[in-house]
């Protein structure tokens, strides 16, 4: 069984917790504070899953073949935290809403110019695609959030 359709669909319920959870901590302590807490609480996790299963590989000579790999972990901390900042001044949808389609526009530009060492070619139906996902986060967007 593939499973990187329900993987897909998990990594998105846990992008919209993750961003509910951080934008309410980074409410209460500076936002950048507040995403370093969120991946020293991951790392903690992380290890700890390593040490549990040791079987995961957690060797230094896979860094060595891709260091530049690093810069994944410098990327999440500064997501956290542009969310943090993002969430308590544009709510949480209109947030996502954006996240989502700047997501998907950069994704395509790493994979028409092959960045990843897979080029994929943009084609209309695709552009159409994401031209209704833009449509639909200014229209998410330009409602604003709505206190209750």
């Amino acid at each position: 069984m593939n499973l990187a359709l329900p993987a897909a669909i998990f990594a998105g319920v846990l992008i919209a917790v993750q961003s509910a959870l951080i934008g309410a901590f980074g409410e209460r302590i500076p936002p950048f504070v507040a995403s370093t807490w969120v991946h020293l609480s991951g790392l903690v996790v992380g290890v700890l899953g390593v040490m549990i299963v040791p079987r995961l590989g957690f060797e230094l000579a896979a860094v060595r073949q891709a260091p530049w790999g690093l810069l994944a972990g410098v990327a999440g901390l500064l997501l956290v935290t542009g969310i943090a900042v993002a969430v308590s001044g544009l709510g949480l949808a209109s947030t996502l809403a954006i996240v989502t389609g700047t997501q998907l526009l950069v994704g395509f530009v790493i994979e028409s110019v092959g960045v990843l060492e897979r080029t994929v070619a943009l084609d209309p139906v695709r552009l159409g695609g994401a031209l209704l996902i833009v449509v639909g986060v200014y229209v998410v967007v330009s409602r604003g959030p709505i206190a209750t």
